[in-house]
């Protein structure tokens, strides 16, 4: 979700879109008509689109939103896409094919890509697996398409970032009195033990697993808070 120009812009997919909602106060999101704006028929990307997320790319001046796609048949070859907009205007826009976000090196299934500043870089944080564990990386992004080598930055290590598979993924980033923090689902998504964790950027090289130090407090908003389960990937925007 974004808010841009008095609107509150929510992103969602039925599988094989991109929708766009929009409304002028976060309620009328529930009631307003989604429009489709995207969708593709090549095979390798037309189905099981997942986690799209709209983001203003400074370099380009120009919206993009990021999505993960792959084959009808499952989920194993899931990857990174883009598409551009057309216009500052993101109702107005029409929206193209931008391209694959391929890190160099990294050809493995990759999703929930998301985007992170840090001092006049721009960086891609998606989850992808490191031996059976799903994990957090990072690579900084050149352009809005291009996006370099790839750093392994956490892994799950917690019991509660272990029920059912050994997750996380649905990095999501928070900046807030001059600090930043990268807030992550974590457990597996299909149960109730689905979570948020806290990684906060205590270095100063957000490509170092070492500039980041996890809170294994324990979730930071976890299973019946204030009575709800599954509370996964989550996100933030400013108004």
């Amino acid at each position: 979700m974004v808010y841009n120009a008095g609107y509150y812009y929510l992103l969602t997919t039925t599988w094989t879109n991109v929708q766009i909602t929009r409304g002028t106060n976060m309620q009328d999101l529930k009631t307003e008509t989604a429009k489709v704006i995207w969708t593709d028929t090549t095979a390798s990307r037309c189905c099981n689109v997942w986690a799209p997320e709209i983001h203003w790319k400074s370099v380009e001046g120009a919206w993009y939103i990021y999505y993960v796609a792959g084959v009808s048949a499952n989920t194993d070859s899931q990857r990174i896409y883009a598409i551009k907009g057309s216009s500052t205007d993101i109702w107005a826009s029409t929206w193209s094919f931008a391209g694959e976000i391929n890190p160099t090196g990294f050809t493995a299934w990759m999703i929930d890509p998301t985007v992170l500043l840090y001092g006049g870089s721009e960086y891609l944080v998606f989850s992808a697996f490191s031996g059976s564990s799903q994990c957090l990386w990072i690579a900084l992004m050149p352009t809005a398409v291009t996006a370099g080598t790839p750093s392994l930055i956490s892994c799950p290590t917690q019991s509660w970032e272990e029920v059912g598979d050994p997750v996380e993924e649905g990095p999501a980033p928070l900046y807030y009195g001059g600090k930043t923090w990268i807030i992550y689902s974590a457990s597996y998504c299909w149960t109730p033990s689905y979570s948020l964790g806290k990684l906060e950027l205590t270095g100063t090289n957000p490509l170092s697993a070492s500039s980041w130090t996890k809170d294994t407090a324990g979730p930071v908003f976890g299973p019946s808070a204030n009575g709800l389960y599954g509370t996964g990937h989550n996100g933030f925007f400013l108004r």
